[in-house]
């Protein structure tokens, strides 16, 4: 009986090691596009400020499914454990939220005290440049009453707070207060004072 036993354990933790080492390879394959999806990431890079470091990383390890492409009402969601990003349609805005959350899943764990007290600060920003995204983290740390919403601060949500950064500034970062562009560098590159906003030189939101 315990030659039996320890015959099974064995063949056990074989099954064991064979499952996780093919689970660990099936997490390395390339993300597989559609041409159109494909094209769609392709534009998206084209016309917004995301660094050479992370087109690469989003395209070798993030999976994009868009629903609608002919669309662009918005929303989609992210799934950390697959490490798939599915947008209900072919949005700019929902698409730079959802990739920043892919982004900022696998580097929070060391930043997310330290940005949430970038957010905290951002919050009172005086300075008018940055009154859009001041605005935004203002919502986040105090609610928003007259919509019954009432922020991330007191479940310290980093993980939106960052997608929502992200996308309020459309990967701009000079709308960013100083204190929170260490958090976007690698996401995005800061752009030139004089340069045009991406937002409003894309083709739509």
């Amino acid at each position: 009986m315990d030659r039996m036993w320890v015959r099974a354990h064995s063949l056990a933790r074989e099954a064991w090691a064979f499952l996780r080492g093919f689970w660990r390879g099936l997490r390395h394959i390339p993300p597989v596009r559609t041409p159109d999806e494909q094209a769609f990431v392709d534009e998206l890079f084209t016309h917004f400020p995301f660094s050479e470091q992370a087109k690469a990383w989003l395209r070798e390890t993030v999976w994009m499914r868009i629903e609608d492409l002919a669309s662009l009402r918005g929303g989609g969601l992210f799934f950390p454990g697959q490490n798939r990003v599915h947008l209900n349609t072919a949005q700019y805005e929902a698409a730079i939220h959802e990739l920043a959350h892919a982004w900022w899943h696998v580097r929070r764990r060391l930043q997310r005290d330290a940005f949430v007290a970038a957010v905290v600060q951002a919050a009172d920003e005086p300075d008018p440049r940055y009154e859009r995204i001041a605005g935004l983290a203002h919502g986040y740390i105090h609610g928003l009453p007259e919509l019954e919403f009432p922020g991330f601060l007191k479940d310290r949500n980093d993980w939106e707070m960052f997608a929502g950064l992200a996308s309020g500034c459309m990967a701009d970062m000079r709308l960013l207060p100083p204190c929170l562009r260490p958090f976007f560098e690698g996401l995005f590159h800061l752009l030139p004072p004089d340069a045009a906003s991406p937002e409003e030189m894309a083709p739509h939101r």
